[in-house]
C-alpha cells in the first residue's frame, strides 16, 4: 500500500478514533440527571404511565415492579395493555399488580385497531378513554428507578415542551451473545444518539423512555397515525414537533433487560434497528460509515503494511475512553476483549440495513431506533 493511502487510512482512523472520545463524552454527560432533588410534577398535572406488554421473559416481573413502585410513589396512574389474554403476560401482569395493592393500576386486554405496528395498536386501546395530562411510555423490558417519574417529567415546567425522551442502557444476560448485543447498544448507539442530540438538538424519540404532553399527542394526530410506521418513537417526536411543541431530553437512564435469547434473534434485533434509522434518518444512517467504516479500514492498514499496530492502537484506545464511564456503559474488565467483536458486530448490521424494508415492531418492548 502506498505511503499516501495509509496516511488516509491513518487520518480516517484519527476521525474516528476522535469521534468515540466525543461519543463517550457525551454519553456521559447526558446520562446524569445532576446533583439535588428533582423538581415536583406540575401541580394538576394528571399522569398515566402507559406500558405495553407481550410475553414474559425472564425479567419481565422486576422490570414491571420498578414502573409500579416508581408510579405509586409519585401518585401515578398506570395502565397496562395485552392483546389478548392467551399471552402469559396477562397472567404475569395480573400476579405483579396483586403485590401493589392501593395503586391506581389495570390491565387492559384487546387487540387494538388494524396496523403492522401491533404495539402502538396496544397503545391505542389502552389510551381510550383517559383523562390525562402527561402520557409516560416505557416497554416491557425497561426497569426504571424509583424517582424516575419526578426526573421524565421535569422538562415539562417549560410550557413549549411537548415531547421527552432519554437514555437507556441494555443490560446483558449470561451469554456471549447477550454480552455482545448489549455492548452493540451501549458502545455505539446509544453515544451516537447523545451525540446527535448534543450537536443537533433533540429532534427523535428512544422508545424506552418518553413522556408525552397529551395535548401535544392529540395535535400530532394521536397514536392511530404510527399504526403502519417501523419507527414509532421517532415520528412520534417529529409529529409534535411539527406540531408546534418542543421535544427535550431528561438524562434519567434507564435499563434495558436483555434476555439470553441467542445469536440470530440479537442480530435480527440490530439489523430491524439499522434498516430502521436507515428510513427515518438517512443521513445520520450514511453518516455513521465515517466511525463504522473504521473497522474495514483497520484491516486494510494491517494488510497495508502496519500490521497489528493499527489495531492494537484502535481498541487499546477505545477501551481507554470507554472504561472511566464503565459504570454507565455496564462494562465489565471482560468485555474489553470482545471489543473488536462489538465494532464487527455494528458493522455487518450496518451493511445489512442498506437492504430490506423497515419492520415495525411487535409489542415486546424492542428498542425503535431514532
Amino acid at each position: 500500500m502506498s505511503p499516501l493511502a495509509l496516511a488516509a487510512l491513518g487520518v480516517w482512523l484519527a476521525i474516528g478514533l476522535v469521534y468515540r472520545w466525543l461519543a463517550m463524552r457525551s454519553f456521559s454527560l447526558l446520562c446524569r440527571p445532576g446533583e439535588g432533588p428533582a423538581d415536583s410534577v406540575p401541580p394538576g398535572g394528571a399522569l398515566v404511565a402507559l406500558r405495553p406488554l407481550r410475553g414474559a421473559p425472564p425479567g419481565f416481573e422486576s422490570c414491571l415492579e420498578s414502573l409500579l413502585r416508581a408510579s405509586a410513589g409519585a401518585g401515578v396512574q398506570v395502565v397496562l395493555g395485552v392483546e389478548s389474554e392467551t399471552d402469559p403476560a396477562a397472567e404475569a401482569a395480573r400476579r405483579v399488580l396483586g403485590r401493589f395493592s392501593g395503586l391506581r393500576a389495570e390491565l387492559r386486554v384487546g387487540p387494538g385497531p388494524g396496523g403492522s405496528n401491533r404495539k402502538v395498536a396496544n397503545l391505542v386501546q389502552m389510551a381510550r378513554g383517559l383523562d390525562a395530562d402527561l402520557l409516560l411510555l416505557t416497554d416491557a423490558d425497561v426497569r426504571v428507578a424509583a424517582d424516575y417519574v419526578a426526573h421524565v417529567t421535569r422538562p415539562f415546567k417549560d410550557g413549549d415542551v411537548g415531547l421527552v425522551t432519554g437514555p437507556y442502557r441494555s443490560v446483558a444476560g449470561k451469554s456471549v451473545a447477550s454480552r455482545v448485543d448489549a455492548l452493540v447498544t451501549n458502545t455505539h448507539f446509544v453515544p451516537s444518539a447523545c451525540v446527535a442530540a448534543r450537536l443537533e438538538g433533540v429532534h427523535f424519540g428512544l422508545g424506552a423512555s418518553i413522556a408525552v404532553r397529551a395535548d401535544a399527542l392529540a395535535q400530532a394526530g394521536g397514536f392511530e397515525t404510527l399504526l403502519d410506521l417501523a419507527s414509532d418513537d421517532y415520528w412520534l417526536a417529529r409529529r409534535v414537533e411539527e406540531a408546534g411543541f418542543r421535544v427535550a431530553w431528561a438524562p434519567q437512564l434507564v435499563d434495558h433487560v436483555l434476555e439470553d435469547e441467542g445469536w440470530r434473534r440479537a442480530l435480527r434485533r440490530h439489523l430491524r434497528w439499522s434498516r430502521a434509522v436507515r428510513s427515518s434518518r438517512p443521513l445520520g444512517y450514511f453518516g455513521q460509515l465515517a466511525v463504522l467504516g473504521t473497522f474495514p479500514a483497520l484491516l486494510l492498514a494491517a494488510a497495508g503494511g502496519l500490521g497489528w499496530l493499527a489495531p492494537v492502537v484502535w481498541w487499546g484506545t477505545h477501551a481507554l475512553f470507554a472504561w472511566p464511564h464503565r459504570t454507565l456503559l455496564g462494562l465489565r474488565s471482560g468485555d474489553l476483549a470482545l471489543l473488536p467483536l462489538v465494532d464487527a458486530v455494528a458493522v455487518l448490521c450496518w451493511a445489512g440495513g442498506l437492504r430490506g424494508a423497515p419492520e415495525p415492531p411487535g409489542q415486546a418492548g424492542e428498542r425503535r431506533a431514532a
